[in-house]
């Protein structure tokens, strides 16, 4: 059973505060659902009330907002340390995080098409911000390439900044600038001073590919924000009434979005059965199970995850490996299975709170183990090549031979 409808949860990425990817990584140019990958509080914050804190009145709000929503029963002294801080560090949850109200503004951006970016892609490693691509815009312009590692955001180290603050100080608004610091293998450290621009950037990215002599579908799910799922049906059918003979449906890097859009993403390619099943305190138990016509159910389909998977990236991942209906390639996924709602206080700021785990179907607890794919790819970004999806591309090539 369950206690309040569990309508539109963010997965937030596990992705969400150490590792994501190309999504997360999207967020330094367009809006995707991550809110990073993280590292947990180092110390707990006490009175007087630092700059992050709110006044009592939102104290109490957020006090309220954990007994009713979180997934997990607080100890009492917990919740009634002096400070917003001091709380969500006693819960020790690195998922749970008071947003002021300029980051629930970011927060909320993050669900357009576009807003202000330097156009990079990048996932996180525990050394910095290792670029995967640098897109036509002004980080490309400004001599970041492919490789780079960024190590500091406008002065501020990012080994010790948890992935979303990352990206948070990354982007922002159209014509402010940002100073990267980024090390090149054999090359050094270099400085630069980048303008964000406003950088569009579609959820879904479909494009056919040919390998073997056979044409086939590559879609990228970016993140699973808003009419994801319609995005994939829409730009898979397209390239198979143009001749294309199989999906490649890549997840990389993509740190995580709507419950609503992983569920409706799996309905698309399993015609009946279980996508997952979250689990709290406050919510109860519930079973999510495929809710469309499986318009794609038939098509030959292999899946791409990498470290930078997470969140409602593996419960699809996931779904579709328990349901048998398609290989896993590339790398092991990051290990996200919180689920996060987003709760608006009364200062303008919200609280980000898990309020559920997820299990996949056949009831695994994806977390800190992630999704193992059934064939290892990796990645070399020193490299032009796209090596995983080169063997997902084979993987699908023997799936058409037979």
């Amino acid at each position: 059973m369950r206690l309040r409808p569990p309508a539109d949860l963010y997965f937030v990425s596990g992705s969400m505060k150490r590792l994501g990817g190309f999504a997360g990584v999207l967020l330094l140019f367009a809006g995707a659902f991550a809110f990073g990958l993280g590292l947990t509080r180092a110390q707990e914050v006490a009175a007087p009330l630092g700059p992050r804190d709110a006044p009592v009145e939102v104290i109490d709000q957020v006090r309220a907002e954990l007994v009713a929503e979180y997934y997990r029963t607080i100890p009492a002294f917990v919740l009634g340390r002096p400070s917003v801080d001091a709380i969500l560090s006693g819960l020790r949850d690195p998922y749970t995080d008071y947003l002021s109200p300029g980051e629930y503004a970011a927060l909320r951006d993050r669900t357009s098409r576009g807003y202000g970016g330097v156009g990079l892609t990048v996932r996180p490693t525990r050394r910095g911000l290792i670029v995967r691509a640098a897109l036509q815009g002004p980080a490309r312009a400004a001599g970041i390439r492919r490789g780079d590692r960024i190590v500091s955001i406008d002065g501020r180290r990012v080994r010790r900044l948890p992935f979303d603050r990352s990206l948070e100080l990354i982007k922002g608004r159209e014509g402010t600038s940002v100073r990267l610091t980024v090390r090149r293998p054999r090359e050094g450290t270099l400085s630069v001073i980048v303008s964000r621009t406003e950088i569009q950037l579609p959820a879904v990215r479909a494009r056919m590919i040919e390998a073997g002599g056979r044409k086939l579908a590559h879609v990228r799910v970016v993140s699973f924000r808003a009419n994801a799922a319609e995005a994939v049906e829409r730009g898979a059918a397209r390239l198979l009434r143009r001749g294309a003979q199989g999906v490649l449906l890549d997840l990389r890097d993509n740190p995580g979005g709507l419950l609503s859009q992983a569920v409706r993403t799996v309905s698309l390619f399993v015609d009946a059965g279980v996508v997952c099943i979250t689990e709290g305190v406050n919510r109860g138990r519930h079973t999510y199970e495929v809710n469309g016509k499986a318009s794609l159910d038939g098509v030959p389909l292999v899946v791409l995850v990498d470290s930078g998977s997470a969140s409602a990236a593996e419960v699809v991942a996931a779904a579709i490996d328990d349901h048998g209906r398609a290989p896993i390639v590339g790398q092991r996924t990051y290990g996200k299975a919180t689920v996060q709602s987003v709760r608006e206080l009364s200062n303008g700021a919200a609280l980000k709170l898990t309020t559920a785990v997820f299990l996949t179907p056949t009831g695994e607890n994806l977390t800190a183990r992630g999704l193992r794919p059934d064939v290892y790819a990796f990645d070399d970004a020193s490299t032009p090549r796209d090596e995983p999806l080169g063997r997902a591309s084979a993987a699908l090539l023997k799936q058409l031979a037979r």
